[in-house]
């Protein structure tokens, strides 16, 4: 998980959670409140209707529920005296009986009252909710117990929608803060994106770039700080390393040249013997492998370090020609077949030095890892709106696919003993691949049917 849905989590689980407790709180400040006014309404016509009971008891006449602060008949109400006897019963009673939960003053009870025998805004079920007290009271001398309960089933769907609401208002809350956490993350994020935005391109691109520093000297100040130093070192090490490879390689040419010089000079004294002669041939041969390894590493050298492309209007099928008719020797010894199937012209904007070099590369690569009978070679290229794809397939061993990946890496072989046996360097296809990433392109090699190795090249068009 990236670390902005991580933020967003966090802001988005902490806002959360402080919304639902401040909901819930104001939920149960909400709910509580009426219920403390409705208490206070039943408390107090409980108490005025014990004061009335016991004082027209008292004078022996009944009850007369007229001149009540609320109407009674709007309240299921029981009176009982000390013997337990009822005294008064409203109109509500009719229809239900309320039991009273045992132990408790104040209570909450729905009962089942159909509409058609009275009216108390029932829902759907005709169930009706009671908000329900027990009133003991004793005056002059005189115990009264009521029981009394103001049917809420209005208030209940009042709570109800006011609990559907909250829970639409909590969930678009929840959207809003997600949303609002994405981007807030992405704003804290910003700064970190652009550094490695900024260190991959150093990274691929140049050395030479450096991470811009922001005005705040906080903490993303600090690693761009560190981060440059270290791009310093890098940068400094790459330097030193491509000028040693550069410097040894040049100081090794003149010595090898020379070196090679002496002993075609000593091959051509007919007076050697015949040990002595292919003792020469076979250290001429070796000066020759060294010649060519450090030709190719002064190239890769100069690449590393230059990284320039002469870019100019080139036509890849003419290159590819050129190259195979410097081969031919070379292709009709080894007794090898090409199948060109290049034809049209293919012109890119491109180094044609270099293009040249990597088909050279590619083209001797297919020569020298061919079979040793009936060899193939089959070279096609496919263009389109935006690229250009260049085939070489050869006959050959089907190369290893744990090696598949490393086939482009500095001095790696797959066969050492055959490759040295070949002439191989080791470099060509790290000189092939570094030419290819300078024009953007793209290089693979892999195992193709019928015993064949593909070599596929992508350059933009």
């Amino acid at each position: 998980m990236k670390i902005r849905k991580k933020i967003t989590l966090w802001i988005s689980g902490a806002a959360l959670f402080s919304t639902m407790v401040f909901s819930s709180i104001i939920f149960f400040e909400l709910t509580q409140e009426p219920f403390k006014l409705i208490d206070k309404e039943i408390q107090h016509m409980a108490t005025v209707l014990a004061k009335r009971i016991t004082k027209d008891t008292n004078r022996g006449d009944a009850f007369d529920p007229d001149g009540m602060p609320y109407n009674p008949d709007g309240y299921w109400i029981v009176a009982k005296d000390d013997q337990k006897k009822v005294i008064y019963r409203s109109r509500l009673t009719k229809f239900t009986d309320l039991s009273t939960p045992a132990g408790k003053t104040r209570f909450l009870i729905e009962k089942h009252i159909p509409r058609s025998g009275i009216w108390l805004k029932q829902d759907r079920n005709d169930d009706v909710m009671f908000r329900g007290m027990v009133v003991q009271q004793e005056i002059n001398g005189r115990f009264v117990e009521i029981r009394i309960a103001k049917p809420i089933e209005d208030f209940e769907e009042e709570l109800i929608r006011l609990g559907i609401n909250i829970g639409v208002s909590l969930f678009l809350c929840a959207l809003v803060i997600f949303i609002l956490s994405y981007v807030l993350a992405g704003r804290i994020l910003r700064p970190i994106s652009a550094i490695i935005n900024q260190s991959r391109e150093i990274s691929e691109k140049s050395l030479d770039k450096r991470i811009p520093l922001g005005k705040t000297r906080d903490e993303l100040y600090e690693l761009s700080v560190a981060l440059n130093k270290m791009f310093d070192r890098i940068q400094h090490s790459f330097i030193r390393q491509k000028e040693f490879i550069g410097n040894a390689a040049h100081e090794l040419k003149s010595p090898i040249t020379l070196l090679m010089l002496a002993q075609e000079d000593m091959l051509i004294n007919e007076n050697l013997s015949l040990s002595a002669e292919e003792s020469l041939i076979k250290q001429l041969e070796t000066s020759r492998r060294m010649s060519h390894l450090v030709k190719n590493l002064l190239d890769l050298s100069r690449m590393e370090q230059q990284d320039i492309l002469h870019r100019e209007k080139t036509d890849l099928s003419v290159l590819i020609k050129r190259v195979l008719d410097d081969y031919g020797d070379v292709l009709a010894e080894k007794q090898i077949h090409v199948h060109n199937q290049i034809d049209a012209p293919c012109p890119i904007i491109g180094d044609p030095e270099k293009l040249f070099r990597l088909f050279v590369n590619l083209v001797d690569n297919a020569i020298r890892y061919n079979l040793p009978e009936n060899g193939l070679i089959k070279i096609s290229l496919a263009q389109s709106r935006t690229t250009v794809c260049i085939e070489i397939l050869n006959a050959g061993l089907q190369i290893p696919e744990q090696d598949l990946s490393r086939l482009f890496e500095q001095f790696y072989r797959v066969e050492k003993s055959r490759s040295q046996a070949l002439g191989g360097s080791g470099l060509g296809l790290a000189i092939a691949r570094k030419i290819v990433s300078l024009h953007h392109g793209t290089i693979s090699i892999r195992n193709a049917p019928n015993q064949m190795i593909q070599t596929r090249v992508e350059l933009p068009a």
